[in-house]
């Protein structure tokens, strides 16, 4: 693995200073670009290589990161400075040389971030109307690569080259001031809004909004201070929620831009809560100007219901749902519910989804949990349709047993507790593997009787408990018990190595405290809260921790519950 030392950083980036100035001396530590004099092809070219470069590195995981103590590392950090500045004035240049020029006496690089600010602002406002209207094929192709590279380089610093000086002693930080200030500034942001509005000129142009998008979530997407005031300054100051929620509802769009866009709505609303509510405000506005010339609009009032409508478009489309390996409605879904769980409309949002739409969302959430595992891409679908049932109503048990849907979720909890198991030994990923799935079950089997016995039959199977019934009765019999458990047999009855009650079982004892506790949770639940029922389905030895927390019975001295 390559190991982020500065001698690789900088030669990152150095290598995009160098594509960046492809046309200027090598001299030069500033471009001297003339008004409207861009040197597209070859920049664009060399960046485009630059990008794949990076994009392939991030991709595969290539980069590990360490605390820098070379005595370049001052050097490095300013070289990473200059990179970033360098792009910031080209994505300005690219966008309207006119202002950049007039603002930066003549170059097209600011000599202070306030400078910069000011021309981000002007070139962001100047721009009203359609900012490709007029723009060379070459100038398309450069924008779309100068937008592609700065959010691969603010998601570069974030996630590789930010958590290694972190790491470095608090005295000891070689930036004065974060790199990516002036791809972060205000003016910077509102120019990402507005592009997510453009119109690409021709299908076969570059899709300038989608990365435009992408720069916008990468420029929020943090917890460090620039970060998070980015991310407010969009919520806020800029009007970001309505500028995403018009790209949201246009028609017509590719599915990477969709998607794109649909992470930046769910990254907010799950961040910044208060943007459920501007989001439904925006629609509001929208539903206002639309409904008395086209009445798809009339019946959507919220945030959720365009959420809604995106995913049953989805699932829905041809070709059927997921498609090839390249057809990425897989990934749209997953982020659609992520989002919906996100919103949680009881809490962020003024509005109460209609019985309308909670069947429709019903709907769809059954066609997806009765997809057959062709691949990952739909058991990750099915992982969010969990997490999206962790906030559904108690009316949803009767829902989803009356069109299918209690089987399949029981099958994830099957392949779910497989996979742990199959480990031998605890994983900090563990609790987010198992626990969705066991809480959701628990919740539908408490609401709805028949549901609780189809989950029965499923754990404790009809055809073992006849044998089970009688080894329980000569266990009673002994007459052993402690408190109100009339058993107390330290293994489980009938539990065959390998059955799902096996498996169950064994997660009842696991080193991660939030697994054992919801699988402990279900199988009470199954056992009809029934101390001793649950002792001899599950073993003393197993269950005297949970009963213990239940005050059912003494846990010895110093025993946390």
């Amino acid at each position: 693995r390559s190991v982020i030392i500065p001698a690789m950083t900088e030669l990152i980036a150095q290598s995009l200073l160098q594509a960046l100035n492809s046309n200027s001396s090598q001299e030069s530590s500033h471009l001297t670009l003339e008004r409207n004099e861009l040197p597209s092809s070859s920049i664009g070219q060399n960046l485009k290589k630059w990008n794949d470069d990076l994009e392939s590195e991030l991709l595969r995981g290539a980069f590990s990161t360490k605390k820098f103590e070379d005595e370049k590392s001052s050097f490095v950090s300013s070289a990473i400075k200059k990179s970033a500045d360098t792009l910031h004035s080209l994505i300005l240049n690219a966008v309207d040389p006119t202002i950049v020029s007039d603002a930066g006496g003549g170059t097209t690089e600011c000599e202070s971030d306030e400078e910069a600010e000011r021309s981000s602002w002007a070139v962001a406002t100047s721009t009203a109307g359609d900012l490709l209207v007029g723009m060379k094929c070459d100038n398309l192709s450069l924008l779309a690569e100068l937008l592609r590279a700065a959010g691969l380089f603010m998601r570069w610093f974030g996630q590789v080259i930010q958590p290694s000086f972190e790491s470095s002693d608090a005295n000891d930080n070689h930036f004065s001031n974060n790199p990516t200030t002036r791809l972060k500034c205000r003016g910077m942001l509102l120019l990402y809004c507005k592009i997510l509005e453009m119109e690409t000129p021709t299908i076969e142009s570059p899709d300038i909004p989608r990365f435009s998008s992408i720069c916008l979530f990468r420029a929020t997407y943090g917890n460090d201070d620039l970060t998070v005031s980015a991310r407010k300054t969009v919520v806020e100051s800029i009007d970001g929620c309505v500028f995403l929620v018009n790209a949201l509802t246009k028609r017509d769009q590719p599915i990477p831009r969709l998607f794109s866009v649909l992470r930046n709505v769910h990254h907010l609303v799950s961040t910044v809560p208060a943007s459920a509510a501007l989001m439904d405000k925006a629609i509001d506005s929208l539903n206002e100007k639309t409904s008395s010339n086209d009445g798809e609009f009339e019946s959507k009032y919220g945030l959720v219901e365009v959420l809604v409508d995106n995913l049953t478009w989805t699932v829905q489309s041809l070709p059927p749902f997921p498609g090839d390996k390249s057809d990425r409605r897989s990934e749209m879904a997953s982020e659609i519910l992520r989002s919906l769980f996100a919103v949680d409309v009881r809490r962020a949002s003024k509005y109460l989804p209609s019985n309308d739409t909670m069947t429709k969302i019903g709907v769809i959430l059954c066609d997806l949990l009765k997809l057959p595992n062709v691949d990952d891409r739909v058991h990750q679908c099915k992982l969010a349709v969990v997490a999206l049932l962790l906030n559904a109503p108690e009316e949803y048990s009767g829902y989803l047993l009356a069109n299918g849907g209690i089987i399949p979720l029981i099958d994830i909890m099957k392949y779910q507790a497989s996979a742990i198991i199959a480990r031998k030994r605890s994983r900090p990923d563990d609790a987010a593997s198992i626990v969705p799935i066991m809480l959701v079950l628990g919740k539908l089997a408490q609401a709805n009787e028949t549901v609780l016995k189809m989950i029965r039959d499923e754990v404790f199977p009809l055809d073992a408990e006849k044998a089970f019934e009688e080894m329980a009765f000569a266990e009673v019999t002994k007459k052993k018990s402690e408190g109100k458990v009339k058993a107390k047999n330290m293994a489980p009855l009938d539990a065959p190595i390998g059955t799902l009650r096996w498996k169950l079982i064994r997660l009842m004892t696991w080193t991660e405290s939030n697994v054992k506790r919801s699988v402990c949770e279900l199988l009470w639940t199954l056992c009809g809260q029934d101390s001793t029922q649950f002792i001899l389905r599950t073993g003393f030895g197993n269950a005297i921790h949970f009963l213990g927390i239940k005050g059912i019975v003494n846990l010895p001295a110093g025993v946390d519950t």
